[in-house]
């Protein structure tokens, strides 16, 4: 597990309140840890940030680069990181991710498939929101691909503190083909943009 650079205080977004309701946010949102684990994450290669406005997570990686065909092997075909974020804020709130997009690089001839699935769940809350992003060739160049889950999972109430699970991986079939998802060749990052809301607890 490493730690990785945190901007600010880390302010989250909320879910969906009903329309016409006013989005609220606790006062006060920090970061108590962050680590990071997987295959897709080495020590140094990854970055946490929280934009002014607490409605969006940016997490970053350097070195998150899958590649199949002739002279890999298993561990490039498939590549994942678990980060593990604690959050403190106010007591009475509870938040949620809303959807995610993620930006990169891709090549990958026609027949061959790149699949990307982010995983959100709270630590002693039962299901999670699953967001699943495709990649289908043929196709080269920089790519951002946007999903929404099936189901929302919120931060339980009662509390001042919440323990956020996201793993993050991606793979390419079939692995004979050679085909590449990796960071983006501009910024030299494969990026996962995170909304997220906040709402009061009833």
């Amino acid at each position: 597990m490493k730690p990785v650079s945190l901007l600010g205080l880390l302010p989250l977004v909320a879910a969906a309140p009903p329309l016409n309701t006013p989005s609220v946010t606790p006062s006060s949102v920090r970061v108590v840890g962050v680590s990071l684990l997987g295959s897709g994450c080495p020590a140094g290669t990854a970055d946490v940030q929280i934009d002014a406005t607490k409605t969006l997570m940016e997490v970053t990686f350097s070195e998150y680069i899958i590649q199949t065909g002739p002279g890999t092997k298993a561990a490039d075909w498939r590549k994942n990181c678990k980060l593990t974020l604690n959050l403190e804020f106010d007591e009475g709130f509870q938040f949620a991710t809303l959807g995610t997009d993620m930006k990169g690089f891709a090549q990958i001839p026609a027949g061959a498939r790149g699949l990307c699935t982010n995983t959100f769940d709270f630590t002693g809350v039962p299901g999670s929101s699953v967001y699943s992003l495709s990649l289908p060739g043929e196709r080269e160049g920089p790519f951002t691909l946007t999903a929404d889950p099936d189901v929302v999972s919120w931060s339980p109430c009662g509390g001042t503190t919440s323990i956020m699970n996201m793993n993050t991986q991606c793979n390419i079939s079939p692995t004979r083909s050679q085909a590449l998802i990796a960071v983006d060749r501009i910024s030299g990052k494969l990026t996962l943009n995170v909304s997220l809301e906040w709402r009061k607890c009833r």
